[in-house]
């Protein structure tokens, strides 16, 4: 079916779907995170710092 000839029922029951999905697919790539990290001492995700170091090298002129 045409996307544009969706009804308002049909869009949100599609948007749902694909929000399950995502959720899905977010579960099982943090699952494999955690593993990695588990079994090979690895540290894919990224740390954020509130705001760079003072010691990162630059300096505002």
């Amino acid at each position: 079916m045409s996307k544009s000839k969706e009804t308002p029922a049909q869009i949100i029951k599609r948007l749902e779907k694909e929000l399950a999905d995502e959720k899905l697919k977010n579960m099982v790539l943090n699952t494999m995170i955690d593993i990695s990290d588990s079994q090979y001492g690895t540290q894919i995700r990224k740390k954020f710092s509130p705001k760079p170091s003072e010691a990162s090298g630059r300096k505002k002129e």
